[in-house]
């Protein structure tokens, strides 16, 4: 009952969302034109995946890549300190996984890991539990590109010769991760095992379904339904994962934007609702349409 209770709620929110959006969000493909710009830019929202279906591209997105002198996107690669990365995504010291959890968690966690990914739980000990866990919500994906969809294409930009902008820094992150605090986060580890592949739950394949569909309106409701939190603490981690890095990126691209054609390419998530990154750069005078 209580989740055929959470399913109707979850329909109704779909249909709530969508008529008061008019669906406006419609696609992941974005043009940037207007306010002074010599060029057209260009916005794209990303799946993080190597599944072939993020990169089956609709007309015109790999001509717009092409053409741009500027690849702009959330972190730039080149930029990241490898050594400095690593210590960041580490607990402090007197915190571990072992300590975290219950012992009956703990060997839960494990044995998932285990069958699951074919490693030991003891590799992760002292990783932040929220990069941990994001191995088990990507679980199960395709593999048939060699590189995720923002790897390819910051790859690609380099071998054109592109200018490569990070919107974001890796401090930037990794602060917005170590604002969950461990405790939080090892919990929630604990309940991404938990309710792993059960029929009623949303996998991150239905999402990624959502996502192919372009409906950025529907996948910020499921994205919200996948997570499983209540919507208090959903809201909080929306302000610090999703609605401040927006701010950010906005901010950041328009310096750019004034330079060239730029391709931005940042997670779907960031681009819709009025928080999103297409409603800041039109409160910012330009003119941002679908395509």
């Amino acid at each position: 009952m209580k989740n055929t209770k959470q399913f109707l709620f979850t329909t109704l929110i779909l249909i709530t969302y969508s008529i008061c959006s008019q669906q406006e969000y419609k696609s992941l493909f974005w043009s940037i034109s207007g306010n002074g710009l010599e060029k057209t830019s260009y916005l794209y929202g990303t799946f993080h995946s190597k599944d072939q279906r993020v990169f089956n591209f609709k007309e015109g997105v790999e001509e717009a890549f092409n053409n741009a002198d500027i690849y702009a996107m959330e972190l730039n690669m080149d930029s990241i300190d490898k050594v400095g990365m690593m210590a960041a995504m580490v607990m402090d010291s007197n915190k571990t996984l072992k300590t975290l959890l219950s012992k009956e968690n703990y060997d839960l966690v494990n044995q998932f890991f285990i069958d699951s990914v074919g490693m030991s739980l003891f590799l992760f000990n002292k990783m932040q539990p929220m990069i941990t866990a994001q191995m088990i919500m990507t679980k199960g994906l395709k593999a048939e590109q060699e590189n995720a969809l923002d790897a390819y294409w910051f790859k690609k930009a380099k071998e054109q010769g592109k200018q490569l902008v990070g919107l974001e820094t890796m401090k930037e992150q990794i602060t917005a991760i170590k604002s969950i605090s461990v405790e939080q986060q090892a919990e929630d580890l604990v309940k991404a095992v938990v309710e792993f592949g059960k029929a009623e739950e949303i996998s991150i394949d239905e999402l990624l379904d959502i996502y192919t569909k372009e409906n950025l309106d529907s996948l910020m409701v499921v994205m919200d339904e996948f997570s499983g939190d209540s919507p208090q603490k959903q809201e909080e981690f929306n302000k610090v994962f999703l609605y401040e890095r927006n701010k950010h990126m906005a901010n950041r691209v328009e310096e750019y934007l004034k330079k060239g054609s730029v391709f931005m390419a940042v997670g779907a998530a960031h681009l819709p609702l009025n928080t999103g990154v297409i409603e800041l750069l039109r409160a910012k005078g330009y003119t941002v349409k679908p395509l």
